[in-house]
């Protein structure tokens, strides 16, 4: 799992959280935009609607009330020529300069007889229709038979000219008459192609007399289409009526258009919109590349509808515009919040890393480093309060830890020192010296330690644990090895004694009854060759000089004398002992005994001991087949010492048991080096010391440290009793043969001597008479390496 740092986390956090408030609510705003424009919309198609209708209806009832009002006038019965001022004249000027939207008003007879007022004012097109003087106001129409005459007045009613030409005119088939005949109530056509003006436009007309007089009223669609253009929203949009068929009666789009090209259908698509029924509702509608709302709203017209069609780009761009800058203002508010944020987190992730850099002190055991830090973050300074308790807490008990620790140790280093006396205050003086070397290593110039560096109180304190418990393994060591002090010594079974003493008062006894059996100078020349034997026996029991080969032999020689053994020697033994008789035969008593023996009961077999094991951990110090061997001849054999090869291992196995000891023992990380301190103070540098075998490549600088001050301590030690102490130069001497050897190592050797530790060493433990002068001249020369 990838891992990230608080900051970025805070961050991604808070950013995501402002990021998703933001769109959510530019999302709800855009919602609400959205659904408020689309209730704006229908609200103002509603409006829109309400104004086409209230005007459409004014103007029918306004209409109608003319038509009621006019017909009533008796002038219309009179019979029409084509005189332009007919009877009624001013009646129907009248009313078409009441009514500027009227286009015409006129009347006709069942006869076929037509005239008609045209109010000319404003209307470009009628004047070429109609091909009429400039300063034409009024245009009278009359037909009679198959003539039409266009009379043209100023706007003071003078005639300014006149046109005839032929005309058929069928009444009956125009639309406005024969309804008109056919109802009882003022009707309205469709939208038509007007006769004279050829203009499109819808005719309400009323039967007079039962005659067929018919009075009528014009409205071009011209009119409609302008009230339709002044509802719309924008050029692009588009207010319109249509029949059920989809047909365009009027539209604001056909304003200033020729009136022939006025006749269109709506898309397919709204027709269906018609045909379903889906009136007063938008809908969404695409035309090639433009997007609209249109809606289609009935009228009170039987099978009229009023459609509106909106761009929707248009429409919505102010609400699109405010979202547009709400963005713009959440995008610049965000920056600011960044800012904050910024800060935030920093003023949130300063403590926490100032509590990780006090945290980091704890983890490195710095406890007296660790202060509380500065906060207003009342969490984070209980935190770091309990940080710093908690460090406190901790020094103590790590500091009692080290006290039970270092006790522990001193108690088991001076048990050690106390089993023997042939061990002295090894363990409690190796440290001193140890310490005092490594103190120069640090402090030294010269190019073997200029790298070298082991200052911490870590580090200090693990080499003096290291020291301290360089012997620790001695606790396995039998204490009859430590301390034996003559060859044919060890810890035996004292019956053999007491069986002896028998045998000699049973010797005496017979030598009573006997004693005449020899002269005396064969007596006194025996007496004198025991005393001798003895005496050499006795001698080379010390194990002070060397043996050689003719000792050796002398000792099977006097081995061969022989004596009787009237007691059996498997007698008050204990269990364990007498198991090392169980394989030897019976033998019937008296038996003869050699006065010196290697006997099967003599050797304790090596249990439980796993050679391959042994080597896997790297040690390289030879095993000898047996635990112990206590063959009378074996030992006083003992070419150099007391100790047999056995009892030599036992006591090389020491550092052996301190290594396994110590690497049992679970050391924190600062204290894994101490098994390597205290177990290779016995290597040399050429690989032939114990118990592995390093070589110099494989000692570290303090490890060799340890190695001159466990030799340099034994050698001046003078509590030993089985040794004569040396004086300062006999070991300063015998270690210089040693770095020749390459046994200890030359550089630090030098040093131990530039540094005069061996003098404040000696001064402090060495008796008087073992501190001569020492002339160290002759070590630190480059022809005694």
């Amino acid at each position: 799992m990838s891992k990230i740092s608080i900051k970025t986390n805070i961050l991604i956090t808070i950013l995501l959280l402002v990021g998703i408030i933001s769109l959510s609510l530019l999302f709800v705003q855009y919602y609400f935009s959205d659904k408020l424009a689309m209730e704006s919309t229908h609200r103002t198609f509603r409006i829109i609607s309400k104004n086409i209708s209230d005007h459409i209806d004014k103007k029918s009832i306004s209409t109608r009330k003319i038509l009621t009002l006019k017909s009533k006038h008796r002038n219309l019965l009179k019979p029409i020529t084509f005189d332009p001022i007919h009877p009624s004249f001013d009646h129907l000027v009248e009313v078409l300069q009441r009514n500027s939207r009227l286009h015409a008003i006129y009347f006709a007879h069942h006869d076929g007889r037509f005239y008609e007022v045209v109010h000319m004012q404003n209307r470009a097109t009628l004047f070429q229709t109609f091909d009429a003087p400039t300063s034409t106001y009024w245009t009278i129409v009359t037909i009679i038979d198959d003539q039409q005459q266009n009379a043209f007045l100023d706007k003071d009613f003078n005639l300014i000219g006149k046109k005839n030409f032929p005309k058929k005119y069928d009444l009956h088939s125009r639309p406005w008459y024969s309804k008109a005949m056919k109802s009882t109530n003022i009707i309205v056509t469709d939208p038509y192609l007007f006769s004279n003006s050829h203009q499109r436009g819808v005719t309400y007309a009323k039967k007079i007399t039962t005659e067929g007089i018919v009075l009528a009223v014009d409205y071009t669609m011209e009119q409609l289409n302008e009230i339709l253009a002044l509802q719309k929203f924008d050029q692009n949009s588009e207010v319109f009526i249509v029949d059920k068929y989809g047909k365009k009666l009027a539209s604001s789009s056909f304003v200033h258009h020729e009136t022939s090209k006025q006749i269109e259908k709506i898309d397919v698509t709204l027709e269906q919109v018609i045909l379903r029924k889906k009136t007063d509702q938008i809908i969404k509608y695409v035309q090639g590349e433009k997007h609209y709302f249109v809606m289609f709203i009935p009228l009170i017209s039987k099978d009229r509808y009023l459609g509106i069609k909106v761009d929707s780009d248009a429409l919505l761009r102010p609400y699109k515009e405010s979202i547009y800058y709400a963005l713009i203002i959440a995008f610049i508010l965000l920056l600011f919040a960044l800012s904050i944020i910024f800060y935030s987190t920093d003023r949130i992730i300063k403590p926490i890393k100032e509590l990780i850099i006090e945290n980091t002190k704890i983890k490195e055991r710095n406890y007296s480093e660790v202060n509380a830090i500065t906060t207003n973050i009342i969490e984070f300074e209980a935190l770091s309060s309990s940080q710093v308790s908690m460090s406190k807490s901790i020094q103590t008990y790590e500091k009692s830890q080290e006290s039970l620790l270092d006790s522990i140790i001193k108690i088991i280093a001076e048990a050690i020192d106390k089993k023997s006396p042939y061990t002295g205050k090894h363990c409690a003086r190796v440290p001193e010296i140890a310490q005092m070397l490594l103190h120069a290593a640090n402090h030294s110039e010269i190019a073997a330690f200029k790298s070298f560096s082991l200052t911490s109180k870590e580090e200090l304190r693990e080499f003096e644990i290291g020291a301290w418990l360089h012997d620790c393994g001695k606790v396995t060591t039998p204490e009859y090895v430590v301390d034996k002090s003559t060859k044919l010594e060890t810890i035996y079974n004292r019956i053999h004694e007491i069986r002896m003493r028998f045998e000699v008062l049973l010797r005496d006894a017979q030598i009573a009854y006997l004693k005449n059996d020899i002269s005396l100078d064969e007596l006194n020349e025996s007496q004198a060759q025991l005393h001798d034997d003895f005496a050499f026996i006795a001698s080379v029991n010390i194990g002070s000089e060397f043996m050689d080969k003719a000792q050796q032999e002398r000792v099977k020689t006097i081995a061969q004398l022989t004596w009787k053994r009237h007691f059996d020697d498997t007698l008050g033994l204990g269990p364990i002992e007498i198991l090392r008789y169980k394989d030897n035969e019976k033998e019937a008593l008296p038996v003869t005994e050699m006065l010196l023996s290697d006997k099967k009961q003599h050797i304790v077999a090596r249990e439980h001991f796993d050679s391959d094991a042994h080597k896997e951990e790297g040690f390289k110090l030879e095993v000898p087949e047996h635990l112990y061997n206590y063959g009378e001849i074996y030992n006083l054999c003992i070419d150099k010492g007391t100790l047999s090869e056995e009892e030599r291992y036992k006591i090389n196995e020491h550092v052996i048991m301190s290594i396994k000891m110590l690497e049992k023992i679970p050391f924190p990380s600062h204290l894994t080096k101490i098994p390597e301190y205290a177990g290779t103070h016995h290597e040399t540098l050429i690989g032939t010391g114990y118990p592995k075998g390093l070589s110099k490549e494989d000692l570290s600088i303090p490890a060799r440290i340890m190695a001159i001050a466990d030799i340099f301590e034994a050698l001046t030690a003078s509590d030993r009793p089985y040794k004569k102490a040396k004086t300062l130069s006999e070991a300063i001497k015998i270690m210089g043969l040693m770095v020749k050897d390459q046994h200890i190592d030359e550089d630090l050797f030098k040093l131990f001597l530039n540094s005069e530790i061996y003098a404040v060493y000696a001064k402090k433990y060495l008796q008087p008479e073992q501190i001569d002068q020492v002339d160290i001249a002759q070590y630190l020369s480059p022809s005694n390496t």
